[in-house]
């Protein structure tokens, strides 16, 4: 909790700021147009003395592609880091804010579901994993919740899976009857509206890359290139259709909230955060992508396709599922009963399981001092130090 009991709204945005990254962005920390309606929102929190609520439209389900991803039904390690990071959000708005923050993730599942030839239960299954990671990692600032609650047509928690499952296609029609934009102004938001554009052309490479892997796609489609050409660009517009009515649903639902965006975003309308963070650029949305962890102990966003037949890098597995990438290095070989675990914020723990080979060795001693060069934090337990 901040000390003191005033309100400092510049400390709150430069925390927003350091987490964000805006398209077109000239240096960090570059103040973006959003920042006016999230201080008066952030005033709001402050008045009723309330934590700073934030919300992230996210995470609808995994990619359905093996070529991006380890796999096409379960979280991984890419899942883990873009919750760490949303939690960490949180707890640095709590040192400068007294009230703390609270972030809702609406999961757009059945948002695109059916766009995209995914089954409901992959959406349905893909959110409540997501749900056991935030809380076997203690994320308790972190909320979600579903577009039943959105549309407020149902409490989506009190409802089993069949039900939700069921739901979907009256929450799609309910938010489209009530929310979409007549076709005139999608097509001026498409087209001159640029944060929609920017989410618009993902939608337009993503279906092109994407939509066949989906289970319930007609086959004689996946089969007809010109049919599937064609049935991409319908799919992307849709998805553009969607958007704007889902965002709408969401400022009516959420009307203090301040919105996150995991989509590149010029930040005029909300705040861009990405959740795997790279040098070089956004970075891939967790569920579209594998992470890379290399040698010199960077978490790289990439496709499977891109180190699946490459000798230099390994799958590492998790409770028998495959759970990131890693480049082959002789500092990350060590006896089977010695374990590596790589979390966030660059974070290697180094873990003896066995109540015997207690004393580190020379040559073990080493391959630490290397990982401490390469790693931001290095954590050594089971052993005799």
């Amino acid at each position: 909790m901040a000390s003191g009991e005033s309100l400092n709204i510049d400390a709150i945005l430069a925390v927003l700021r350091r987490f964000s990254q805006l398209e077109g962005q000239k240096q960090p920390n570059e103040t973006h147009g959003y920042g006016t309606v999230a201080s008066s929102k952030i005033e709001l929190s402050y008045t009723s003395r309330s934590p700073i609520p934030l919300l992230l439209p996210a995470a609808p389900f995994k990619n359905s592609s093996p070529l991006k991803v380890l796999d096409t039904k379960n979280p991984d390690f890419a899942e883990e880091l873009g919750l760490a990071r949303l939690d960490h959000l949180c707890n640095e708005l709590a040192k400068v804010y007294r009230y703390g923050a609270e972030l809702t993730i609406v999961s757009d599942g059945p948002v695109y579901n059916d766009l995209l030839c995914i089954p409901g239960s992959d959406f349905y299954d893909y959110g409540i994993k997501l749900r056991k990671i935030a809380a076997d990692q203690g994320f308790t600032r972190i909320r979600f919740r579903r577009l039943a609650d959105v549309l407020g047509i149902a409490n989506g928690d009190s409802l089993s899976k069949d039900e939700y499952i069921a739901l979907a296609g009256t929450c799609r029609a309910e938010m489209e009857a009530r929310f979409l934009p007549d076709q005139a102004e999608i097509k001026e938001k498409i087209e001159t509206h640029k944060d929609t554009n920017l989410t618009y052309q993902a939608y337009v490479k993503l279906t092109d890359e994407d939509l066949r892997w989906g289970p319930d796609l007609d086959p004689e489609v996946k089969n007809d290139k010109e049919r599937y050409a064609e049935e991409t660009k319908k799919v992307a517009v849709k998805m553009t259709e969607r958007l704007l009515a889902y965002e709408r649903a969401l400022e009516a639902a959420f009307p203090d909230h301040i919105r996150l965006s995991i989509h590149r975003s010029t930040g005029e309308s909300k705040i861009p955060v990405p959740l795997i963070p790279q040098l070089d650029g956004f970075g891939l949305q967790p569920w579209h992508c594998c992470v890379v962890v290399t040698a010199q102990g960077r978490y790289v966003t990439g496709h499977f396709k891109d180190y699946q037949h490459n000798d230099n890098y390994e799958i590492i597995q998790k409770d028998g599922r495959p759970f990131l990438v890693r480049e082959k290095n002789d500092d990350f070989n060590w006896p089977e009963h010695i374990k590596l675990h790589h979390t966030y914020g660059g974070k290697v723990m180094v873990e003896n399981t066995l109540l015997e080979d207690m004393e580190l060795t020379t040559e073990w001693k080493v391959k630490l001092a290397n990982l401490a060069l390469r790693f931001k934090t290095v954590e050594v337990r089971g052993f005799q130090i």
